[in-house]
């Protein structure tokens, strides 16, 4: 069947297969019922003879032992666990074996959340299966699940609305995406839309507020459902921080169950991911995405819309509903409908253009209050973008009761496309609600106001403006430790200077007067690897300051590259901390190393990070990655393909970043220091993930070359240096630094050769 017939046929979702019906969903026992896991049990399992000792290659790891006891501890005693476990020291299965046996004692689940996919992969395809060695017989009946949010899935009512004009009336590039849409949608088992990209994911998604539940025509069929079915009857439950964070802050969505133990991995990563969930935006974008469920326009016929108004209309069409009493009604509300969402558009267009003005002409970020926001000009444009908003809803909420008066039942069409109209009306008032806080700008004493230009397609931008809260501390007191029986955040790098007290501050990590005794702990799993003889750091003072001679530092950096990647042959990763500075070394280094005959692979030029990592592990020739900001971590390159990491600077926040300038502030105001207390420790944990991209496993070695200057010469520098395991040769001239580095490099490479 060719893509068009497909398309046009009205029951195209016949082939899906109906889910099966849900579990009872299981009642969350109290703590004082469930039965505590054996702690010494846990620990056998990673002990010589044990579970995992009895397997081939396996060594027993100290760090492992104490981390899986401790996790065990916190569970059975109700208490919140922040654990620092140093690379190498098996972390994942440290908190997978406590974390099943509690699920599997108690026929309760137990959540693991992550900040990346990559993580996720790993924990389903590698780190679950070899913990459940541990349960033994049970692990036949053990029920693991991979949750995502709602928009990861594709929303088959979604697609029908978007099929629903035709296949003619889709643009270019939508057809020229059909084939292997169509092709994916037969094959897909779960409607992951991480394995399809080649449609907007807006267009085939939607959000929780918008899902019509058991009312929509697809529900038996719908991918979302399955997902939640495995969830509901899993005794793990495997999510990321944002679909935790939004569950935990929003009782009306319900994907996960009920649960009272939570893992958080990665967890140096949770305040970055609880910033972006309790921020508020206002931009003609977001607005955009909202409006277009309503109505869209087909690029090439002007008189087929899509989005559900354009749907209510061709279903009456269709089913001969000209005769039902309501149905002028109907089609005269549309039609204001239509024309109001024109209004505001053009009113949100409005507050743009009157922001934009205080913008100016600069590309980075401005920072406002209420004395600068609140001009004339911007609150007129708000006062109209209310009234076409409160118009606009008035006429959603007169469509959605002809639509329930016009059903027959509750089974009816109709009933679902008035409660689809009732969700956008409610996600329509939401943004005017984050509108109005994001330009008042009233709050500065608990967010950080500011306006942007944001790059979109096709060249263009789009202004958006930003409130941001200074501290998440409270939102994840109040939704996560609070609430749940036992949290724990663990992560290679939740110190600084060798204490958990930065961290945990902003974290909210402690206990307040009201609070159970013991209820917040610490620990360290010191990893397993021997830096001292492992890997080599060095520290090149001769190097410009970046600080202070951008463009010569620039220069020297490239320089020294075309020869130290040549001398690793390759087998190198160098990050940034800006994606300006990568690109201008890249420039001058890429000729160099390409008559070294090396391959030179620079992020954000076309292939995935994935891609550039699989590269760097398997290409027979020399290959040389340079990545930023999200290399510094979660890239995991072991053995001979990676010898070498530079680190191309200090990484401290760019200057400008509203939210880390606002938070230095902020630190000030309550009489701490900005650069020691806030700025220094971000940098200095930033500084340790980009350090552990080098030494993956026992075996591994190489040199790391920290080419900013300052960490030798200013006096802040000894806290990089004693934030590494590992001692820091400072080298004061080309040649000196390039014999040091051959001296590993070379010994690794006859070690290679020997093996």
């Amino acid at each position: 069947m060719s893509p068009a017939s497909f398309i046009d046929d009205p029951n195209w979702a016949a082939f899906l297969p109906e889910a099966e019906p849900p579990p009872r969903p299981r009642a969350l026992p109290e703590h004082s019922d469930c039965s505590p896991i054996d702690v010494e049990e846990v620990s056998t399992h990673f002990r010589r003879g044990g579970t995992f000792g009895r397997m081939a290659g396996y060594e027993e790891r100290a760090g492992q032992v104490e981390m899986a006891s401790a996790v065990a501890e916190a569970f059975n005693t109700r208490r919140n666990l922040m654990y620092e476990a140093g690379t190498g020291t098996g972390k994942s299965l440290a908190y997978l074996v406590p974390a099943m046996m509690w699920a599997w004692t108690n026929d309760t689940p137990v959540v693991v959340s992550t900040a990346t996919r990559n993580l996720q992969g790993q924990l389903v395809a590698k780190d679950i299966p070899r913990a459940l060695d541990a349960l033994g017989d049970g692990a036949k009946k053990f029920r693991v699940a991979l949750l995502k949010g709602r928009t990861n899935y594709l929303c088959l009512k979604a697609v029908d609305e978007f099929f629903s004009g035709g296949y003619w009336t889709m643009g270019g590039e939508e057809r020229e995406a059909m084939p292997a849409f169509v092709e994916w949608l037969r094959s897909t088992p779960d409607g992951d839309l991480d394995t399809f990209d080649a449609l907007p994911r807006e267009l085939v998604s939607r959000p929780g507020e918008e899902c019509s539940g058991r009312s929509c025509p697809f529900f038996s069929k719908c991918f979302v459902f399955k997902a939640r079915r495995r969830a509901l009857g899993a005794h793990l439950v495997v999510v990321n921080h944002a679909l935790v964070l939004s569950e935990a802050s929003n009782e009306s969505i319900s994907l996960l169950p009920a649960y009272g133990r939570l893992v958080m991995d990665e967890a140096h990563n949770l305040e970055d991911v609880a910033t972006d969930h309790f921020s508020l935006v206002f931009s003609e974008a977001a607005l955009r995405r909202i409006l277009n469920r309503l109505l869209r326009s087909s690029p090439r016929r002007k008189s087929v819309s899509g989005g559900v108004l354009g749907a209510v209309g061709r279903f009456l069409s269709r089913t001969g509903a000209a005769e039902l009493p309501e149905a002028a009604e109907i089609a005269r509300t549309i039609a204001e409908a239509v024309s109001s969402l024109a209004g505001l558009s053009a009113a949100a267009a409005g507050i743009s253009a009157a922001a934009k003005a205080l913008l100016g002409r600069g590309e980075r970020p401005v920072r406002y209050r209420a004395a600068t926001i609140r001009t004339p000009e911007t609150v007129e444009a708000q006062n109209r973008f209310e009234d076409a908003l409160a118009r606009t809803v008035t006429l959603l909420h007169s469509l959605r009761d002809a639509l329930e008066a016009a059903a027959e039942d509750d089974a009816s069409r109709l009933v679902d496309y008035a409660r689809q109209i009732d969700n956008i009306a409610l996600s329509l008032t939401g943004f005017a609600n984050e509108t109005a806080f994001v330009l008042a700008g009233e709050r500065p004493d608990t967010h950080v106001y500011w306006m942007e230009r944001v790059r979109l397609q096709k060249r263009r931008s789009e202004l958006r403006l930003t409130a941001a809260p200074l501290s998440v501390a409270e939102h994840l007191r109040k939704f996560l430790y609070s609430r749940k029986d036992s949290v724990l955040l663990c992560s290679a790098t939740l110190r600084t200077g060798g204490s958990f007290s930065y961290m945990a501050k902003r974290l909210g990590f402690f206990a307040e007067e009201g609070d159970e005794e013991g209820r917040y702990a610490t620990g360290v799993a010191a990893s397993p690897f021997d830096y001292l003889r492992q890997c080599l750091v060095l520290a090149p003072d001769f190097m410009p300051d970046p600080a202070a001679d951008h463009a010569r530092y620039v220069e020297e950096l490239s320089a020294m590259l075309g020869r130290v990647v040549p001398a690793a042959r390759g087998r190198s990763l160098v990050l940034f901390t800006s994606y300006e500075m990568m690109s201008a070394v890249a420039e001058l280094a890429r000729g160099p190393l390409a008559a070294e005959g090396v391959e030179l692979l620079v992020q954000g030029e076309g292939l995935s990070r994935e891609a550039m990592a699989a590269s760097l592990r398997s290409s027979e020739r020399p290959v040389a990655l340079f990545g930023a900001q999200s290399f510094w971590e979660g890239v995991d390159v072991a053995g001979d393909a990676l010898s070498c990491v530079v680190l191309a600077r200090l990484p401290f926040a760019q200057q400008g970043e509203p939210v880390n300038e606002a938070r230095g502030e902020k630190v000030e105001r309550e009489g701490g220091r900005k650069f020691f207390d806030y700025v220094l420790p971000e940098a200095v944990i930033r500084f340790r993930q980009g350090f552990g991209r080098l030494i993956r496993t026992k075996a591994d070695c190489g040199v790391v070359i920290v080419a900013d200057p300052r960490i030798a010469t200013k006096n802040y520098g000894g806290t990089f240096r004693r934030s590494i395991p590992a001692s820091v040769k400072i080298v004061t001239g080309m040649d000196e630094l390039l014999d040091a580095a051959r001296e590993i490099l070379d010994a690794k490479m006859n070690r290679g050769q020997t093996a």
